[in-house]
Formats: structure tokens, C-alpha cells, sequence
């Protein structure tokens, strides 16, 4: 072999062993993807395996991702509309996704509520007395839960919003945020023992 072809040859070959250390490493650009652990799953998003198995399609790919969540308030048995639930994701320091959950009065024309979304587009889905996703990963849903007389000011729903910090997402990424804010609701209109039913999937 002519040593012309020598020098490419052996250049392939540290090239190729480069990347294997790369790759076995996880440097850039072979990171590898961090395991979501049930455990450590927000219980505001229900169901923590689930949520775990949900979220590692939804969520960009990070080495590793932590949680930081809450819940507090009362139940609306107790004539308060003080119940709130948090729950943010966490990747290399940034905030990847949130999801979060208040009572508040029954917003008639939720479809076109823009206090969520602003005038982003959006697409409506069946969930609650209304639901929609915004065309950059905002998912909203309006759930009954206390019906008039339960607290003063007349009927409150839950508001449960999901929100992906990515302008980027495919059919899968978007089915599984809309599932996301199903289970935080489904975890919120029970917590809170709401009295109207919840009108969520199965």
C-alpha cells in the first residue's frame, strides 16, 4: 500500500476512535440521555410511572433532569379556592418543562381564553369543559370541579397548564404533553375533591 493512502488510513482510523470515546464518554455530540426515575417525578403529575415513561418522550434529551414541585391549599369542601400545584423539569440548569394548577371562576368562552396562550394559534382537544395546545407547546385545560354555592362567586374550574420551553415538537411530543396536563388534572380534581365531574378522558 502506497503511503499516500497510508496517511488517510490511519487518519480514519484515530478519527473512528475519537468518536468511540466520545460516544462511550458522552461528550458532545454523543450526550447521553439522562433516566427519569419515577421517584423523583413531581406527585402533582399522578400516576409517577406514567408520568416518568411520558415524559422521556416529551423532554429534549439532557445527561440528567430534575424535579421541583408542590401542592398546598385546601379542598374546595372547604368553601376555598386556594389549592395550587406546581411542578418544573429541569436539565442542565434550565427549565425544560412546567406544569401547573389553580382553582379559579369558570371561564365561559375557555376556548378563547387569552389570559393563557395570549394570541398564539392554537388547537382545541377534548378534555375537561375545554382544552387546546398552542402551536409552540402551551397545553391548557379547563376542568369542571365546584359547582355553584361551593365557594362564593359562583362555579370554579381547575386551570391546568403544561408548558413545553421548546418551539420544536413532533406529533408524539405534542399527544404526550396534551397527556401530561390530563394526568395533572386528573391528580388536581381529586386532591381537591371537587364536586362537578372532571369531563376528562379515560
Amino acid at each position: 500500500m502506497s503511503k499516500k493512502f497510508l496517511i488517510p488510513l490511519a487518519a480514519l482510523v484515530v478519527a473512528g476512535l475519537a468518536a468511540a470515546a466520545f460516544y462511550a464518554l458522552g461528550l458532545p455530540p454523543f450526550e447521553k440521555r439522562g433516566k427519569i426515575e419515577a421517584s423523583k417525578v413531581c406527585e402533582s403529575l399522578g400516576d409517577s410511572t406514567k408520568a416518568a415513561s411520558t415524559l422521556e418522550t416529551v423532554l429534549p434529551k439532557e445527561p440528567e433532569y430534575s424535579f421541583r414541585g408542590r401542592v398546598t391549599g385546601e379542598q374546595v369542601t372547604q368553601q376555598s379556592n386556594a389549592f395550587r400545584s406546581d411542578c418544573a423539569v429541569y436539565g442542565e440548569g434550565k427549565t425544560l418543562l412546567s406544569a401547573g394548577v389553580l382553582v379559579m371562576q369558570t371561564q365561559p368562552d375557555w376556548a378563547n381564553y387569552r389570559n393563557v396562550g395570549g394570541e398564539r394559534a392554537r388547537e382545541s382537544f377534548r378534555a375537561g369543559s375545554g382544552a387546546f395546545i398552542t402551536v409552540d407547546n402551551t397545553v391548557a385545560i379547563q376542568v369542571p370541579c365546584a359547582k355553584a354555592g361551593t365557594i362564593p362567586g359562583g362555579e370554579y374550574s381547575l386551570r391546568v397548564v403544561v408548558d413545553l420551553r421548546s418551539s420544536e415538537a413532533s406529533d408524539k411530543v405534542r399527544q404526550g404533553l396534551k397527556d401530561l396536563a390530563v394526568e395533572a388534572a386528573r391528580f388536581a380534581h381529586e386532591k381537591t375533591e371537587c364536586n362537578l365531574p372532571s369531563e376528562l378522558p379515560e
